[in-house]
């Protein structure tokens, strides 16, 4: 799980291993004690270059751990998973633009009781995706799955969990594509993978191969709606770090190129109009960062598409 984690994996059993100037208008929230009142888009945040900054700093990031996010594609919503208390219980928080104020952050799913964290809000913003788990009795350590709810009028309506090919336990960390293709992790080989949907069903896995995939473990996928690049954790032997492979229109990816954001991070996503990269840095606790997306587009082959 990307809090910031990285997996140990073998046949069939994930471990993981602990890696690890807003506009405020002076004002505090009634909502909440302590909360800046934050307006316009991205929260109101003054937009970063190509130096990461902390992003709402004492609102989405805090003394406790966040990590992975997510925008709904009007950019009026903000998803992110929050870890609290002693035990790190991980639940997605949402913060919305509602008449022109970002609301305090709470509880996004309260009807899913267990630990929830890593949502992805699809780009037709109809679907939430995320990864959790249901406690067991006697602390055994349950499968983690990834789970789904639709968009009602009312809000998110009941949680589904997704079924194969990605579970049980076989997935982590989720992104989709514009035509619903999904691209996450195989949880049980360290590889990255994408599953086309078809008449309304997932398919199996498709690796995608070298030279996205490696003998080292390639994770955390975060492939823009197009599916013209992908962002991801690349572990090798003795370096890891965020990385970008950019696909040409004969369906081949460009040998992954390291994205220098100048600190070790994970948990990549992309702000909805392409300006921006999000991820999560530091240990052991971790908090949100996001750069100008122009750190990427500069690692662009000339002669790719």
């Amino acid at each position: 799980m990307c809090n910031p984690r990285i997996p140990v994996v073998s046949a069939s059993v994930v471990l993981f291993l602990t890696i690890g100037a807003a506009s405020i208008a002076g004002e505090t929230n009634d909502e909440g004690v302590g909360h800046p009142i934050l307006k316009g888009p991205y929260l109101g945040q003054h937009p970063p270059g190509d130096t990461p900054q902390v992003f709402a700093p004492g609102f989405v990031s805090t003394d406790e751990h966040e990590f992975s996010c997510t925008f709904t594609p009007d950019g009026k919503e903000f998803y992110f998973a929050r870890g609290t208390g002693p035990h790190n219980r991980k639940r997605i928080m949402v913060t919305r633009l509602e008449g022109g104020v970002w609301t305090v952050p709470e509880v996004a799913l309260p009807a899913f009781a267990s630990e929830n964290f890593e949502p992805r809000v699809t780009p037709d913003g109809k679907r939430l995706f995320f990864m959790g788990f249901h406690e067991t009795a006697g602390g055994e350590m349950p499968a983690i799955d990834m789970f789904y709810a639709e968009r009602t009028a009312e809000g998110w309506g009941e949680v589904h969990h997704l079924g194969e090919p990605f579970n049980s336990a076989k997935s982590m960390f989720v992104s989709a594509t514009s035509d619903g293709t999904i691209y996450t992790t195989d949880a049980q080989a360290g590889d990255i993978v994408r599953s086309r949907l078809v008449e309304g069903e997932y398919q199996p896995y498709e690796n995608l191969g070298p030279p996205v995939n490696t003998d080292g473990m390639e994770i955390y996928p975060y492939v823009v709606p197009d599916e013209s690049f992908l962002i991801y954790y690349a572990m090798g032997s003795g370096e890891s770090g965020l990385v970008v492979s950019f696909r040409a229109d004969d369906g081949s990816w460009t040998g992954p190129q390291v994205i220098d954001t100048g600190m070790h991070c994970g948990c990549p996503t992309v702000s909805p109009d392409g300006k921006y990269l999000f991820f999560v840095s530091g240990r052991p606790k971790g908090d949100l960062y996001w750069v100008d997306m122009k750190i990427v587009h500069s690692l662009k082959p000339q002669d790719r598409n």
